[in-house]
């Protein structure tokens, strides 16, 4: 029987977070495959467990008294979670909706394949669930940008063969335990906090030998934006100013470590041009706090040390 760790990180999610949890428990069953689910509650104002283990009682429960950000809530539970030896670890956004067969060709995939370090689903919008989200993934070696393939437009494939991807989504990321482990103990980089962690890890499991699959007959559904984003729109819009900074900010460090030498110049070029244009754009909207976050996450995105 193959086991399979998954772990979810809440930031004052509740109300998602049940809604994923309701749809984990929902999932087909399979003899020769059992699951344990990890919820970290990343610093909630109002605790997780308290709240909800009553509802989930075989769902393990984490609490941080400060938020560790995506990188630290899933590596705080990645590390409970190896204890109990699983086979396979899915990272997945407690924003999700998963479809009741979702794990059965993520993991048929990795079984048969094992060179294969780790799968994606496809992902569409929730509640919109014929608009894609994410079917695959792009890295423009030229520029050291990334971009996902298909988002919002309609889902008219059903599912298809697996496709090799340069990078996968943190929404929903299924790796081989064994890559946690040692000699490899990959997980995600606490210093990216959030935003293109996903990207690194990814590359960092392509260095180690192994490649990355998009699984299309594979599906799940995401309220995109929902820990990144404010209910209400403010002065500075909806996107909180301290997404924009790690967004810069780690932009900044995947073009540095993951841009081939020989492509440096227009991939800062690239990078002059899109700051160029992003900092008077908020100046002029009157959104001065994202302007001096931009302004912080260049300096922070080049200066600091990443070896």
């Amino acid at each position: 029987m193959k086991k399979i760790a998954i772990i979810l990180v809440d930031w004052n999610g509740l109300d998602v977070t049940r809604a994923c949890l309701d749809s984990l428990l929902a999932m087909t069953p399979r003899s020769d495959l059992s699951t344990e689910i990890y919820v970290v509650d990343n610093g909630s104002k109002q605790p997780l467990a308290p709240v909800l283990s009553a509802s989930f009682p075989a769902v393990h429960f984490l609490r941080s008294e400060e938020n560790l950000g995506f990188t630290g809530g899933n590596n705080l539970a990645l590390a409970q979670a190896l204890q109990r030896d699983p086979d396979y670890i899915l990272y997945l956004n407690n924003d999700t909706v998963v479809t009741p067969d979702f794990l059965f060709p993520l993991l048929d995939y990795l079984e048969k394949h094992p060179r294969v370090g780790a799968v994606q689903p496809k992902i569409c919008f929730y509640p919109d669930k014929q608009r894609l989200w994410n079917n695959g993934n792009i890295f423009y070696k030229l520029i050291g940008q990334t971009a996902v393939k298909g988002f919002g437009k309609p889902d008219r494939t059903k599912g298809g063969a697996p496709v090799e991807q340069p990078w996968l989504t943190g929404c929903a990321f299924m790796m081989r335990a064994s890559l946690c482990r040692a000699p490899y103990q990959l997980k995600f980089d606490d210093r990216f906090f959030a935003l293109y962690e996903d990207v690194d890890l990814s590359f960092r499991i392509r260095k180690s030998g192994y490649t990355l699959c998009l699984v299309p007959d594979s599906l799940i559904y995401h309220r995109a934006g929902y820990s990144a984003n404010t209910r209400t729109k403010g002065k500075e819009g909806y996107t909180h100013p301290f997404m924009v900074y790690l967004q810069c900010r780690n932009r900044i460090w995947t073009t540095r470590l993951y841009t081939p030498w020989y492509f440096a110049m227009p991939a800062a070029l690239y990078l002059i041009m899109y700051f160029s244009l992003l900092i008077p754009y908020f100046l002029l909207r009157g959104r001065t706090q994202k302007a001096s976050r931009v302004i912080k996450a260049i300096r922070d995105g080049l200066v600091r040390s990443l070896a």
